[in-house]
């Protein structure tokens, strides 16, 4: 694994599709059923800012369940809906309110029991609002994401390309396309599918569709069966501080100059859009 770590020192470890499925389970565990019983916020502005005034509203709430959109993460407290996105280095904590916050702590939910739910962001990309619960379907981020590859039908999705001549990786990072998926991901089941990933998406024949939907779907259960992917950097933890194991997995990302799990040829590397694709030259087509 020395190896495969060295190769991805400085690779962000932006939270993706199983990544915040695999937050959202740990904090339900933990957090179900109880009541919010204090908020406070840092001041500093996220993506969005935090209005603490509308979170005060949500005291008194129980968490009655913790969905998630591709990306998003939904709190359902009663007649609130609270919207969470992690952006670049965001995490959500769950700690004792006796033991001391992390730094960059930007929102601190109280449970009863003595549990927090903390917001830490250094980078203060991430998003952490409330709405009335009737309006988060209208919330224009949820509005616009395309299908949730763990349910929906991808193979539909991919064929809504035909014509495009955007390449697949960066089609496949079009959350109005496919909610979820990031560049981790899309690199991996690329390379499942054996696709190149500056293979132009729409002229991708029926049966390569098929193949690609298979491997996106099973690069995610595998990646969410080992809990996700903590790289180098180790940015992502679940809500209980725990680390991701899939990147012992990786077949090709961050994987730059290694061989090819399957044939020995060195994985190449490719700058699309501002961001790293990997690939295997001989069985990516």
């Amino acid at each position: 694994m020395g190896g495969l770590a060295t190769a991805m020192l400085g690779c962000p470890g932006m939270p993706e599709l199983p990544e915040v499925e695999t937050i959202r389970r740990s904090l339900l565990s933990r957090l179900e059923g109880r009541r919010l019983v204090a908020v406070a916020a840092s001041g500093s502005p996220l993506r969005q800012p935090i209005q603490e005034a509308a979170w005060q509203a949500c005291v008194g709430a129980r968490l009655e369940d913790l969905t998630r959109r591709g990306k998003y993460l939904i709190g359902h407290l009663g007649r609130h809906a609270a919207v969470f996105h992690l952006g670049m280095s965001g995490r959500l904590l769950v700690q004792p309110a006796s033991s001391p916050a992390p730094a960059h702590t930007h929102l601190t939910l109280g449970f009863s029991d003595g549990l927090e739910l903390r917001l830490v962001d250094p980078r203060r990309f991430g998003v952490a609002v409330v709405m009335p619960a009737e309006e988060v379907s209208l919330y224009p981020p949820l509005a616009r994401l395309g299908v949730d590859p763990l349910e929906g039908d991808v193979e539909a999705a991919l064929a809504s390309l035909a014509g495009t001549r955007a390449p697949i990786r960066n089609a496949l990072l079009d959350q109005s396309v496919v909610a979820g998926l990031g560049n981790i991901y899309a690199n991996e089941a690329l390379a499942r599918a054996g696709i190149r990933p500056t293979t132009p998406a729409g002229r991708l024949s029926p049966a390569r569709r098929a193949r690609l939907a298979r491997a996106t779907r099973d690069t995610l259960a595998d990646a969410l069966a080992a809990g996700g992917t903590t790289l180098a950097d180790g940015g992502f933890v679940d809500g209980d501080g725990n680390g991701g194991y899939f990147a012992v997995a990786l077949r090709v990302y961050g994987r730059e100059g290694q061989p090819c799990q399957e044939c020995g040829a060195a994985i190449r590397r490719a700058v699309m859009a501002g961001r790293s694709a990997f690939y295997c030259p001989r069985c990516q087509r």
